[in-house]
């Protein structure tokens, strides 16, 4: 740059949503030629940083196991960008698939005559399996609806 300051991160608006202010703050790294030469780079970094949450876990150190969650969720977050993929919605899609398939459990249970909460775990995660199950098929048997 000619006689003026270099943009800096600091210029990145903080976002509500630690997703996009993520994503805002590695494209803006990106453009300043700090990024991952190629996407294989960003699963070692991941990898790497599961490995750094495992230890924190393994310690028993809350806070250095929540930093780490922070990291892993920083460097999934630059492989969805890296990926054309935004991490916000993509988690609220994640969400809603969940939301569905969780009252679909609850529904199953109830028809059941069961109270979800206290199945045992195997159960519930059988349970979920069947209802994930079910909904794959009903939406293969159900096309989207399309205007005339």
């Amino acid at each position: 740059m000619s006689g003026g300051l270099a943009p800096s991160i600091l210029g990145v608006p903080a976002q509500r949503a630690a997703f996009e202010h993520a994503r805002q703050l590695q494209d803006f790294a990106a453009a300043q030629g700090f990024d991952w030469p190629d996407v294989a780079d960003i699963w070692a970094k991941i990898y790497e940083e599961l490995d750094e949450l495992a230890a924190g876990i393994a310690n028993q150190d809350a806070a250095n196991t929540a930093e780490e969650v922070g990291d892993v969720l920083f460097a999934v977050t630059n492989l969805a960008r890296r990926l054309g993929v935004n991490p916000e919605s993509a988690l609220a899609a994640t969400n809603q698939k969940f939301i569905v398939r969780f009252e679909a459990m609850e529904r199953s249970a109830a028809l059941d005559g069961v109270a979800l909460a206290d199945e045992p775990i195997a159960a519930q995660i059988a349970r979920y399996q069947r209802a994930k199950q079910l909904l794959a098929q009903a939406a293969a048997f159900d096309p989207p609806r399309t205007s005339v």
